[in-house]
């Protein structure tokens, strides 16, 4: 993982424009850095390919709309921006993060104050968040603010509830955390959706207090063409001590196995995990499933 020196060497998009990311900046007035105010898409490049591009900057839209925030550029331009940074940084596998703020106003969370949105891009290379696991986990007392608070599918910048969650874990020397929702059952980790394996069978959170994740969705899409049968239902906590496959999966983090939860060991033979993780490596790296991007900074589907 680079530190934060070394990735003063790449460059940034900050509103459409490549600057050297050592003399980068946003205005101190912007609500994005005085509120949290703003949304965010979080993709992968491998091998040159940009990830289902087109449905993160869906997702993008959605969560702006749903903060009556208005995108700067259309998606396509957005994505014209993040494939021309890929480019300059001449980078083959790296991880993007696109922040679309409510833009500079006057102090105060009026956010009519602020006349026009603005987007930051950044691209550089990180391993998979939480590492290659298995990860040992523990179910958080910091419950997640969807949706009584803001709607599940919105990515905005606060991730306090997830940091808390995640400052938890490490302080019990945990990889990561469990997150229930207000009536006490799964929602997903701090930062990746959750999955487990009963009786040949993958079931999943609803989304009602979880990110719709991208990964989510084609671990689930994969799972079905394998014949794999989907369950989308509530999930009381408990039940994942007994599952017989727990794993969690995310963009940053791709597919994670878990190997223990509140001190409950689940088994180390994992093979419907096993599979959809081979899938997924694959899926990633498929031509019709992303952004072949050229090092001139063109793209094609």
């Amino acid at each position: 993982m680079l530190l934060p020196h070394e990735r003063n060497d790449l460059y940034v998009s900050i509103d459409g424009k490549l600057m050297a990311a050592d003399c980068a900046a946003v205005s101190v007035w912007d609500h994005g850095f005085l509120y949290g105010d703003g949304v965010f898409e979080g993709m992968r490049v491998r091998d040159g390919l940009l990830y289902q591009a087109h449905a993160h900057m869906a997702r993008l839209a959605a969560s702006a709309q749903t903060l009556g925030i208005a995108l700067p550029a259309t998606p396509v331009n957005i994505l014209d921006s993040v494939v021309s940074l890929i480019a300059r940084n001449m980078l083959d596998n790296c991880y993007v993060r696109v922040i679309v703020t409510r833009g500079m106003g006057a102090p105060g969370i009026d956010p009519t104050s602020c006349t026009s949105s603005s987007c930051v891009i950044l691209t550089y290379p990180q391993p998979p968040s939480l590492g290659t696991g298995p990860l040992r986990l523990l179910t958080s007392s910091v419950v997640r603010k969807a949706p009584r608070s803001i709607g599940a599918h919105v990515k905005s910048l606060n991730y306090l509830d997830s940091i808390l969650a995640k400052l938890q874990a490490k302080s019990a020397s945990m990889d990561d955390a469990i997150m229930l929702d207000d009536h006490g059952l799964v929602a997903e980790a701090t930062g990746a959706n959750v999955f487990l394996v009963m009786r040949g069978v993958l079931h999943t959170p609803t989304t009602i207090a979880a990110l719709p994740g991208i990964t989510r969705r084609s671990v689930m899409e994969l799972a079905g063409t394998s014949g794999l049968r989907v369950v989308e239902r509530s999930i009381p906590p408990m039940e994942l001590y007994v599952a017989d496959e727990v794993f969690l999966t995310g963009t940053a983090a791709g597919i994670v196995p878990v190997a223990a939860i509140d001190g409950r060991s689940l088994p180390t033979d994992r093979p419907i995990g096993d599979r959809i993780r081979q899938a997924y490596d694959a899926d990633v790296r498929h031509p019709d499933r992303g952004l072949a991007i050229s090092p001139d900074g063109g793209w094609s589907r």
